[in-house]
């Protein structure tokens, strides 16, 4: 058995970390007679495992505890994008899930959980995936619709695509647009793209309301906190954002080419 300080130190991480994993649900360690938190080398593994789903596949508390059976709650109380549009995307491209796992840095075991509809996923992890599908997430939005209806888009059609147990909204505003991807992100308070991601082309962002930092980079930090503050730079640039409004912040985002 392992007091709280080595356990931290064989896991990789803090620990702070581990108490706040404990509060979270997501472990819970032996005590000794004087209260100490101890823990076995099975509970290592399994720190190991929650390590990985926080930091690299940036899965949320409660879809480690749906995706690690500690959790007996439904697995549709989140809302996220429909797993069998993935599973359709991957099998399309005829990738088994060892082989999608490698291609995207994602386990096995996440993927899995994400197409059976047991946890969410955050923008930056849907967009490595999708990518290593060789699609974008705008197929997403298009797999389930049927054809296009006309150029205009009624604001109470859109294609929608609700992330991070709907923190993140993102509307689609055009149909069939080749060269082009507008799309109206609604962020909740606190809500984050929840790591980098890059592709090819430019974006164009536009504040309607709340503020965003955005990170652009290793070296570029951009504050959007006034209304109609605009930012545009290339998405081969690794970039990340968060809302920083008390609020909701409302953005118009434009991919060109549609490569997101």
């Amino acid at each position: 058995m392992y007091r709280i300080g080595e356990t931290a130190r064989r896991v990789g991480v803090s620990p702070s970390a581990l108490r706040l994993w404990e509060r979270q649900g997501l472990i819970r360690p032996s005590r000794s007679g004087g209260r100490y938190r101890l823990y076995s080398d099975e509970d290592v593994a399994h720190l190991r495992d929650v390590r990985r789903m926080r930091q690299v596949e940036r899965v949320n508390a409660p879809g480690i505890r749906r995706m690690l059976g500690e959790h007996r709650g439904s697995p549709h109380d989140d809302r996220h994008v429909d797993g069998r549009l993935l599973r359709r995307l991957r099998t399309r491209r005829g990738l088994a899930l060892r082989e999608a796992a490698q291609r995207s840095g994602l386990s096995i075991s996440f993927i899995s959980a994400l197409e059976r509809g047991l946890t969410g996923a955050s923008v930056a992890t849907l967009q490595r995936l999708t990518a290593a599908y060789g699609t974008t997430l705008h197929e997403l939005f298009a797999d389930e619709r049927p054809a296009s209806i006309g150029r205009v888009v009624r604001a109470d059609a859109r294609d929608v695509i609700e992330l991070a147990g709907g923190a993140v909204r993102i509307e689609q505003l055009a149909r069939d647009a080749r060269q082009l991807e507008p799309q109206l992100f609604v962020l909740s308070a606190g809500a984050t793209s929840d790591g980098s991601y890059a592709h090819e082309g430019e974006e164009f962002l536009y504040l309607l309301t709340g503020a965003v930092t955005v990170w652009v980079g290793d070296a570029e930090t951009y504050q959007l906190d006034h209304e109609g503050d605009a930012l545009s730079f290339p998405s081969t640039l690794p970039h990340r954002w968060r809302n920083d409004a008390a609020g909701e912040s409302r953005l118009l985002w434009i991919n060109t080419p549609p490569t997101f």
